[in-house]
C-alpha cells in the first residue's frame, strides 16, 4: 500500500474500487480510507442529525485531514409532531431545529463516536467542514415530522473528488448506529466519473448541489445553527486525528525486528509476482477473475446474469433469455468463475445430443474451458483426441463432463448417474424437454432431473421456451429449483395464483390464498424488494404503504378489500413482484434490450426485421410428382404404423425433405430403395433427419428397429418416382432463388441461404457456382467449404467467418441448420430460408444468428420460400395473416407456435380424404387460441422480464487481461519462452520440450483465428505451467496463507500491521516496498484470513441451508396434500376419515404425519375433495389410495434425507 501522498498523486482512478460493497466487506479499509486519502473534497448526505449519524458520516475522515481536504455535510432534523405544530403556529424554525439538533449530543458514550466527532470538530475549527440542515416539506410547505420524513433519508450518499477532478459517488442504505456500522449493516453502490456509470454519479452530484443551494423542490435548507456549531467545537482535539478509530494502525516496533531489503528489481521480484499470479483465481475475496480474463466480453445483460449466478451460488436458476441472446455464454462464463475459484469441482452438463459438440466448442471458445464430452462410447477432449471408456469409469474419473441428455435419460445411464458421487453443479440445456405427457406422467428426462436435483448443490436450467403450452410446464422446471411451501405443493396453486392476479378465473380474489403464498415467498427473500418498497412509499405515502406491508408480512386482521383503489393497485403490484418466478427465472427479451438501448444502458445497435414470403408455384409436372410422392408417403406411413408403431417414422423424414427440395427427397428415396433391395445395410438416415423434438420422444431408440418390411408395391413405387425425378428438368424454387439473388445483392454485400438438408445444399451450390464462382461458400455439419481451383476445399470455421465478414472473396454462404449455432452472422444483412422447418422456433434460431446485438445493418431482410398449395404453406399463411409470426416468434405466441410442428406432421401424414377437413379444424383451433391471446396475458405476466430484479454487482478483478499480458512479458522465466509470430500481431509461439503452441491474449485476434490459436488465460494448461515454473519465493515482509479448501490470502507485513493484498497492483506496490515482519503481524494476518474464509463458507452454507428449508417446506406441503386426499378417500369409503386413523395404519402414514404435523387435517379442503371422489368406483378409489401410499413413502424418504 502507498502512503497518502503517493495515493493522492495517483488519484481515485488508481485504486481498484468495486461497484458494490455489501455486508461482510471491509468498507473502511477498502473503500472509505482509500477514497479519502486520495480526495481533496468530500460531500456527504447523512440521515437525521445525531452523534451516531455523524460518526457514520465521518468514517475515514481523518485521512481527509492529512490531505488538506474539505468537506460539506447535509443532515436532517428529526422533528417531533410537537415541533411541527409549534412551527405551524409561528415558532421560529431555526430555534426549533437548533433545539432538536442539540438533543443529538445528549448521550455520547461510545469511544467510536467521540473520536469520529473529534475529526469533524477539527475540520469545523479549521474552516474546512461546513454543515447544512435539510428539511423535507409536506404539501402545506411545512417541515415533516420524523416519522413522515424518514423515507426521504433512507438512502444516504456521498461524493469524493480528487486533485485531478476525478469523482467517485456512492449511495446506500446505511445503518446509522455505531453498533450497526461496526457490524457491517451497510450496502453501498459505487459510481465513477470515468466509466459508463458516470450518469448515475452525475445524478447524485446534481441532487446534492440542489439541496446544498436550497434549490430542491419541497425541501428547505438551513445553515447550521450557531449553538450546534459551538457544541460541536467542544469535541475538537488538541492535535489533528491521523487515523480512524477502527483503522488498523502501526505501533512502535521492537528494535530487534529486522527490516527487509529492497525488492524493486531482480529475479526475486519476478518470481514473487509469478507466484501471486498463479494464486490469483483462488484469492479469498477475489471477484471476476474469470470474467476479466475470458476470451469474450459479455454484453451488459449477460454480465448481469453471470453475476447473479456466481454471487448467489449454490442457489438455483432458470436461464430463459430469448433465442440468440446468449444463454450458453452466460452459463459458460459463470461456470468459468466457479471453476477457477474452486467453488465447484464436479460439474455435469446435460445437453441434447445434437448440441454436445457445439457446447464443447462454445465452452472452449467463449470461456477457455476444455471440457471433455462423451460420445459413441468414447471420451473426446476439446482438441479432438478420443479414447474408449465405460460409463462407471467415466463418471468416476471426469470431474467436469459434457453428456447427451438423450443418452443420460436412458434407464441404464440414469442409474449410473444417480449412483455416482454427488455433483457440485448440474447444467441442463433445452430444459423444456423435461415435462409430463398428456396423462400427467413425467417423461424420462424429467424423472432423471427430479432425482438428480437431490444429488447436486447447484442446478441451472436453460431454455428459451420455459412454457410450451401451459403454466404448469413452467412450474415443473421451477419446482426442480426450489419452490417454497404451497408454491411447491403442485402446479394447481401456482397457476391459480397468477390466474387470480390476472382476474382470468372469473371470481373475486381469494385474498387469504394470495397473501399466504406471497408471505411464503417473502420469507424466502428475507423481505420485500427495496427498490419496489421505495417506489411504493413515494407513491402512496408512509402510512398507506405500511398497511400494505403489514398484510404482506403477517396474518394481519386488516381486510384488503377495504383498501382504497391506489393501495389495492399497489398490493396487486407487490403480489406480482414477489413471486418465485421473478426470483428464480432470469430472462431477457429483445424488447427489453431495446429499452436498455433507449435508456443508454446498451450502446450496440439492434436491428429491425423485414420479412418477405415468396410463394413458389409448382409447374404441372412438379405438382403431379409432388402429389404422387406425398400419396406414397401417406400410404406407406399408415401401413407401417399399423404393422408396428414407430416403423412409419422414416416416412415423416421423407415428407419433411419433400418440403425442402425435390433434390433432397430424390436422394433420400435412392437410399431407401438401395436399403429395400438389399444393396445397402444403411437405413439411409442422416443426423439432419432426426430432430431434437423426435429425440425427445425417444423415437431414435426405435429407428434401429426399422427392418425390411417392404412390399414389392413400395419398390415399384420408388423406381417409378426416381425415374420421373431424374426426368424433371425445372426446379421452380431454385429458379426463384437465382432471380432473387440478383436483386438482394443490390441491398447487401453478403447473403446467407439456410436449408435443413445437406442434400438440398449440394443441389443449390451446383447451380450457383457457375454464376458466382469462388464467391460461394458452404457451412454444414461437415464444416466449412470454399470453391477454389475448380473444386470444393475444406476451410476452418474461423477462416470462413473472416472471409464472409469481409464480404469480398466470399459473398454467398450456403448453410444447413448445423450453422444456426456454429456461426454468428451479424455482419450479414440478408437471410434466405430456402425451406422452413415444421417447428417455427427452429426458424427463429436461424434468424437469431443474424438478429444479434451489434448487427451491422439497421434492418435485416428475411426471405422465406414456401411451395404454394401445400399443408405447410396453408398453415403458415393463415398464421401470417393473424400474427405476423414471420417477423417475431417470441413472447406469448411461443406456446401456440410450438404446437405447429406436431400439427403439420400429423396433417402431412393424414390421408388425402381427411386432410382438408382436419386442416380446417386445426386452423379454427389456432384462430380460437389467437383470439384468446389477450386473456393469455397470464403467460406474459409469468415471463415478463424485470430489469431491476437483478442489477449488476460490478466490482474490479484482482488482475485484468491487459495487466496479465503486460506482466507475463516482465517475468524473464516466462518472456524467454515466447517467440513473436512472424506475420500476426500479438500472437506468440511457445516452444516447450517437443511441443509447440501458438497463443494470444488478444480477444479480437482470437475471435478471428480461434481454430489456429489457443487463448492464453487462466484455466488453460499452458498458462498454469508457465506460472508454476516461474513462481519463486516471497520476500520476508510478504505472507502467503492457504486453507484446506485451496483459498489463498496474501498480506503485506509492516510492524504490527497486516494489510491484505487483493490486486496485482497492490502486490506490485507491496513487493517493491520495505516492511517489517513480526509475530504480531503474522497472527493478525492469520486471524484476518481465517475470518475471510469463514465468512465465504458461512455465506454459501447459509444459502444451502435456506434451499434445504425451501425444499422441505415444499415437500411438507405436498405431504399435507397427499394426507388430505387420503383422508377424503378413507371418509368416502367409510373407513374413518381422519389423520389419526390414517396414522394408525403405520408406515408410511405414521411417520409422514409426524414429519408434517397435525395441521394436515384441513376439514375444508377435505370436504372440497369429497364430491369428485364420490364419482369414482370403489376399485378406483382403492387404486388411487395405493398410489398415494407409494407417494407418501417417497415423501417420507425425501423429508428424512433433508432433515439428516
Amino acid at each position: 500500500m502507498l502512503d497518502a501522498d503517493a495515493g493522492n498523486a495517483r488519484g481515485l482512478r488508481g485504486y481498484p474500487f468495486t461497484y458494490r460493497y455489501e455486508e461482510g466487506d471491509d468498507r473502511l479499509h477498502r473503500f472509505y480510507l482509500p477514497a479519502l486519502e486520495r480526495s481533496v473534497r468530500y460531500d456527504r448526505a447523512a440521515g437525521f442529525f445525531s452523534s451516531s449519524a455523524l460518526a457514520v458520516a465521518a468514517a475515514g475522515v481523518a485521512r481527509l485531514i492529512t490531505n488538506g481536504g474539505r468537506m460539506r455535510l447535509l443532515v436532517g432534523a428529526a422533528l417531533t409532531p410537537e415541533d411541527v405544530e409549534a412551527i405551524v403556529h409561528g415558532a421560529d424554525l431555526r430555534w426549533v431545529v437548533q433545539e432538536r439538533l442539540l438533543q443529538g449530543f445528549v448521550t455520547i458514550e461510545e469511544l467510536l463516536e467521540r473520536e469520529r466527532l473529534a475529526a469533524l470538530a477539527w475540520l469545523v475549527a479549521e474552516g474546512r467542514l461546513e454543515l447544512r440542515v435539510v428539511l423535507p416539506l409536506g404539501r402545506d410547505k411545512q417541515p415533516l415530522a420524523a416519522a413522515e420524513a424518514a423515507p426521504y433519508f433512507h438512502v444516504k450518499y456521498g461524493i469524493f473528488t480528487d486533485a485531478f477532478g476525478n469523482r467517485l459517488a456512492f449511495e446506500g442504505s446505511v445503518n446509522e448506529t455505531a453498533a450497526g456500522w461496526v457490524q457491517n449493516y451497510e450496502t453501498l453502490s459505487v459510481y465513477f466519473s470515468w466509466d459508463e456509470s458516470r450518469r448515475y454519479l452525475e445524478h447524485i452530484v446534481v441532487r446534492f448541489e440542489r439541496l446544498w443551494q436550497g434549490e430542491e423542490h419541497r425541501w428547505r435548507t438551513l445553515t447550521l445553527p450557531e449553538a450546534v456549531h459551538q457544541k460541536l467545537l467542544q469535541y475538537r482535539p488538541d492535535e489533528p486525528p491521523l487515523y480512524d478509530p477502527l483503522e488498523r494502525v502501526q505501533v512502535p516496533v521492537s528494535e530487534v525486528c529486522e527490516k527487509t531489503g529492497d525488492y524493486q528489481t531482480g529475479p526475486d521480484v519476478s518470481g514473487a509476482i509469478a507466484r501471486f499470479l498463479l494464486d490469483v483465481p483462488r484469492l479469498v475475496g477475489a471477484r471476476w477473475v474469470g470474467l476479466a480474463t475470458a476470451p469474450v466480453v459479455p454484453w451488459p445483460h449477460q454480465r448481469r446474469v453471470v453475476e447473479r449466478l456466481v454471487e448467489h451460488f449454490p442457489e438455483r436458476f432458470l436461464l430463459a433469455d430469448e433465442v440468440g441472446l446468449g444463454k450458453t455464454i452466460e452459463a459458460a462464463l459463470a461456470l468459468r468463475e466457479l471453476l477457477l475459484s474452486g467453488r465447484v469441482q464436479r460439474v455435469l452438463l446435460l445437453v441434447p445430443g445434437g448440441l454436445v459438440r457445439q457446447w464443447q466448442e462454445e465452452l472452449l471458445d467463449k470461456a477457455a474451458l476444455a471440457v471433455p464430452r462423451f460420445d459413441a462410447g468414447k471420451l473426446w477432449d476439446a482438441q479432438g483426441g478420443s479414447s474408449p471408456i465405460g460409463a462407471k469409469e467415466l463418471l468416476e474419473t471426469q470431474p467436469v463432463l459434457l453428456l447427451s441428455s438423450h443418452l443420460a435419460k436412458r434407464r441404464e445411464w440414469a442409474e449410473q448417474l444417480l449412483q455416482a458421487q454427488p455433483w457440485d453443479l448440474v447444467i441442463v440445456d433445452e430444459a423444456h424437454h423435461a415435462r409430463r405427457d398428456a396423462e400427467g406422467r413425467p417423461n424420462r428426462l424429467l424423472s432423471l432431473l427430479r432425482a438428480l436435483s437431490e444429488r447436486t448443490r447447484g442446478l441451472w436450467l436453460l431454455t428459451a421456451t420455459p412454457m410450451q403450452l401451459h403454466p404448469s410446464e413452467l412450474w415443473e422446471l421451477l419446482s426442480l429449483l426450489g419452490l417454497p411451501g404451497q408454491w411447491g405443493a403442485g402446479p394447481d396453486d401456482f397457476v391459480r395464483y397468477f390466474a387470480q392476479l390476472r382476474g382470468s378465473d372469473g371470481g373475486a380474489p381469494d385474498w387469504d390464498f394470495l397473501l399466504k403464498l406471497a408471505r411464503e415467498e417473502r420469507a424466502v427473500r428475507g423481505g420485500l424488494d427495496a427498490q419496489f418498497v421505495q417506489k411504493m412509499r413515494e407513491r402512496l405515502g408512509l402510512a398507506r404503504w405500511q398497511r400494505i406491508e403489514r398484510l404482506l408480512s403477517t396474518d394481519s386482521a386488516s381486510d384488503p378489500r377495504s383498501l382504497d383503489r391506489d393501495s389495492q393497485a399497489a398490493l396487486y403490484a407487490a403480489l406480482r413482484q414477489h413471486t418465485p418466478v421473478r426470483r428464480l427465472m432470469l430472462r431477457h427479451t429483445r424488447s427489453l434490450l431495446r429499452r436498455y438501448r433507449e435508456e443508454g444502458l446498451l450502446n450496440e445497435p439492434l436491428a429491425e426485421r423485414d420479412p418477405t414470403v415468396v410463394w413458389v408455384t409448382l409447374t404441372d409436372p412438379e405438382r403431379e410428382l409432388y402429389d404422387r410422392i406425398e400419396e406414397y408417403i401417406t400410404e406407406f406411413y399408415a401401413r407401417y404404423e399399423a404393422e408396428r408403431p414407430g416403423l412409419g417414422f422414416v416416412m415423416t423424414i421423407y415428407r419433411r425433405r419433400l418440403t425442402s427440395s425435390f433434390a433432397a427427397v430424390r436422394l433420400s428415396l435412392e437410399r431407401r430403395l438401395a436399403f429395400l433391395e438389399r444393396r445397402s445395410d444403411d437405413v439411409g438416415l442422416t443426423e439432419e433427419d432426426v430432430t431434437e423434438e423426435e429425440l425427445d420422444r425417444d423415437v431414435q431408440e426405435r429407428v434401429g428397429d426399422i427392418d425390411r418390411w417392404a412390399t414389392e408395391d413400395e419398390i415399384r413405387y420408388l423406381r417409378r418416382f426416381l425415374e420421373d425425378l431424374q426426368r424433371l428438368r425445372r426446379d421452380s424454387k431454385r429458379e426463384h432463388v437465382l432471380m432473387l439473388l440478383e436483386r438482394l445483392f443490390a441491398e447487401s454485400e453478403t447473403i446467407a441461404i439456410f436449408t435443413e438438408y445437406y442434400d438440398t445444399l449440394l443441389d443449390l451450390r451446383e447451380h450457383l457456382v457457375p454464376i458466382y464462382g469462388s464467391q460461394v461458400a458452404c457451412y454444414s455439419g461437415r464444416g466449412g467449404e470454399v470453391w477454389q481451383d475448380g473444386k470444393w476445399q475444406p476451410i476452418s470455421r474461423s477462416e470462413l467467418a473472416a472471409l464472409f465478414r469481409e464480404g469480398r472473396r466470399v459473398r454467398l454462404l450456403l448453410c444447413t441448420d448445423a450453422a444456426s449455432e456454429g456461426l454468428n452472422l451479424q455482419t450479414c444483412g440478408v437471410l434466405v430460408n430456402y425451406d422452413l422447418p415444421w417447428n417455427p422456433m427452429r426458424v427463429e434460431q436461424r434468424i437469431g444468428r443474424f438478429d444479434r446485438i451489434g448487427q451491422r445493418y439497421p434492418v435485416v431482410r428475411i426471405v422465406h420460400l414456401l411451395y404454394q398449395d401445400t399443408v405447410e404453406a396453408e398453415v403458415y399463411r393463415r398464421l401470417g395473416e393473424r400474427i405476423d409470426w414471420f417477423r417475431n416468434v417470441v413472447g406469448e405466441l411461443q406456446p401456440i407456435l410450438t404446437r405447429v410442428s406436431e400439427e403439420i406432421r400429423r396433417l402431412a401424414l393424414a390421408p388425402q380424404s381427411a386432410r382438408r377437413r382436419e386442416l380446417e379444424h386445426l386452423l379454427e383451433e389456432l384462430e380460437r387460441e389467437l383470439a384468446q391471446r389477450e386473456e393469455q396475458e397470464l403467460l406474459q405476466t409469468l415471463l415478463e422480464p424485470d430489469a431491476a430484479a437483478y442489477e449488476a454487482t460490478g466490482g474490479l478483478p484482482p488482475v485484468t487481461l491487459s495487466e496479465l499480458e503486460e506482466t507475463l512479458f516482465e517475468i524473464p522465466a516466462i518472456a524467454g519462452v515466447f517467440r513473436r509470430h512472424p506475420r500476426i500481431e500479438r500472437v506468440y509461439r511457445i516452444s516447450d520440450e517437443a511441443r509447440h503452441t501458438t497463443v494470444t491474449l488478444d480477444r479480437q485476434t482470437y475471435d478471428e483465428r480461434r481454430e489456429e490459436l489457443q487463448f492464453l488465460t487462466y484455466g488453460t494448461e499452458v498458462l498454469g505451467k508457465l506460472l508454476e515454473r516461474a513462481a519463486g519465493e516471497l520476500p520476508p515482509h510478504l505472507l502467503r496463507l492457504a486453507d484446506e479448501s485451496g483459498r489463498v490470502g496474501y498480506y503485506w507485513l509492516d510492524g504490527d500491521r497486516a494489510v491484505p493484498i487483493t490486486t496485482l497492483q497492490e502486490f506490485r506496490e507491496a513487493v517493491t516496498s520495505s516492511g517489517v515482519r513480526t509475530e504480531t503481524a503474522v497472527r493478525a494476518a492469520e486471524q484476518d484470513f481465517a475470518a475471510r474464509c469463514a465468512a465465504e463458507r458461512e455465506r454459501e452454507a447459509a444459502r444451502e441451508a435456506q434451499m434445504r428449508s425451501v425444499r422441505r417446506s415444499a415437500l411438507a406441503a405436498q405431504a399435507r396434500a397427499v394426507l388430505r386426499e387420503a383422508v377424503a378417500i378413507e371418509w368416502v369409503l367409510g373407513r374413518g376419515g381422519t389423520v389419526q386413523a390414517l396414522a394408525s395404519r403405520g408406515y408410511p402414514w405414521a411417520p409422514l404425519v409426524r414429519l408434517v404435523g397435525k395441521d394436515a387435517e384441513d376439514e375444508r379442503t377435505v370436504r372440497q375433495l369429497v364430491p369428485s371422489l364420490r364419482q369414482r368406483s370403489r376399485e378406483q378409489l382403492d387404486g388411487r389410495l395405493g398410489y398415494l401410499t407409494q407417494v407418501a413413502g417417497e415423501l417420507v424418504e425425501r423429508l428424512v434425507a433433508l432433515s439428516a
